[in-house]
């Protein structure tokens, strides 16, 4: 049912990109100020008479939501982090909100998962965009995509699923090792993509494949990535093994913000019409906070979010004459690669979104000390005894162990570690790949 709902939605997007957006990337300065204007100026008051914390939070902060001036009201409120919307869960949505919305969780890469409500309204935006950036990679609707993320296939299901309705085929990142990529390798030469999608680090798995048993892809045009940072090598590595371009996506379970690649790979632009973005000053030198709000979420409106990400440089203007502004780069969602048995890499990705899927956990560490094992560290909510806990470890190391291939191990009382900077992350790597 979900499927064709999203298809549904996905068609809506479709026609909001053909009767606005596709015009919308050039407006002037003037046309963008007002959209926005209008767009922030009613969320506003919808968050007011609909959502618990801002109308009591509004009060405290004096907003005029008569103002014609909404950005200026908007700073008057502070930021907001996620450990405020994670205790306060319910202040921040709609009443219905499981039912009158989409439901989305954190990819948890800071290793504390949060579920987001998205209103149908502004996953047409997101949709509309989304295909914008499409387009101008050369996409049309039905070209062969075959996309690696998403997709983690139960037990006895197959490693390859696929979408006879948009033409694409997924493929389960949990499986990709040497034998596995060589079995991809063969389907995708018969069946000739248009297009790649997927993590970053999968993508480049697939590339060095490629590059190192000598296949090619004559029918890629291009390659869509999204949710980790870009591995150094990726561009080099695809344009060698496939002679095509990488197109990067920025965007949060959050739901706050969107950054995309435009064909001129010189940076990456805003999409002005999801959400507002300010750019505050970190520790350090020309490191930027990414402070956003989306103006289309009626379901689960986050006014001035602090994403927890980064951005790399200043706005500025792209040589592609676009209207949108852009930054160098975005920084804050690395993700190293499990190390496997064999000697082969995997993303952790999908562990975060197991983890940001599973009722009852607070905070999640995943840390490697031996190629082909992960020790995962949890914390539950509520106090529970030694039992129960014991029965949700288990869990734990069952659906994972199948998943993964990985030895598995979940102690009942975990010892969370910090990097050496001290800080906490979801993911430690201490086994040294030697490629």
């Amino acid at each position: 049912m979900f499927q064709f709902h999203d298809a549904f939605l996905t068609i809506k997007g479709i026609y909001k990109y053909e009767r606005f957006l596709k015009k919308s990337e050039h407006f002037s300065n003037d046309e963008i100020k007002h959209w926005q204007a209008k767009w922030l100026s009613d969320l506003l008051i919808h968050s007011y008479k609909n959502i618990p914390w801002y109308n009591s939070v509004f009060k405290i902060h004096e907003l005029d939501l008569a103002s014609k001036k909404p950005l200026k009201e908007l700073q008057k409120l502070p930021i907001l982090q996620k450990e405020e919307v994670q205790n306060n869960h319910s202040s921040f949505c709609i009443s219905e909100a499981y039912r009158k919305s989409l439901r989305f969780s954190t990819s948890g890469t800071m290793g504390e998962p949060m579920t987001s409500y998205t209103s149908f309204n502004q996953w047409v935006f997101e949709q509309g965009i989304i295909w914008r950036q499409w387009k101008n990679a050369g996409y049309n609707f039905r070209d062969k995509m075959a996309i690696f993320r998403s997709y983690a296939p139960q037990s006895g299901q197959a490693l390859i699923k696929k979408d006879r309705i948009r033409n694409w085929s997924y493929f389960s990142v949990y499986d990709l090792s040497e034998a596995d990529i060589h079995f991809y390798a063969d389907y995708l030469k018969k069946w000739k993509p248009k297009f790649l999608r997927g993590y970053p680090s999968a993508l480049n798995l697939i590339a060095e494949h490629a590059i190192r048993n000598g296949w090619k892809l004559p029918s890629l045009k291009a390659a869509f990535s999204a949710s980790e940072v870009i591995p150094v090598n990726l561009r080099e590595n695809l344009h060698e093994a496939f002679n095509i371009e990488l197109f990067d996506h920025y965007g949060q379970a959050e739901i706050t913000c969107m950054f995309h690649e435009c064909e001129k790979h010189n940076g990456m632009h805003i999409n002005w019409e999801y959400g507002l973005v300010e750019l505050l000053p970190s520790s350090e030198k020309d490191v930027f906070k990414i402070i956003a709000t989306n103006l289309h979420n009626y379901s689960m409106p986050l006014l001035r979010y602090d994403t927890g990400d980064l951005a790399i440089g200043f706005w500025k203007k792209c040589s592609c004459e676009r209207s949108s502004l852009t930054i160098d780069s975005i920084r804050g969602r690395r993700d190293d690669y499990l190390i496997m048995s064999d000697g082969s890499l995997a993303s952790p990705i999908n562990l975060y979104t197991y983890f940001a899927n599973f009722s009852g956990i607070r905070k999640f560490q995943l840390v490697q000390e031996i190629a082909g094992e992960l020790i995962i560290m949890v914390e539950f909510h509520g106090n529970i005894f030694d039992e129960k806990r014991l029965e949700l470890c288990a869990k734990i190391i069952s659906d994972l162990s199948s998943k993964t291939n990985l030895s598995i191990k979940c102690p009942i009382h975990p010892h969370f570690l910090n990097t050496i900077q001290g800080k906490f992350s979801a993911f430690i790597q201490k086994v040294k790949y030697v490629g």
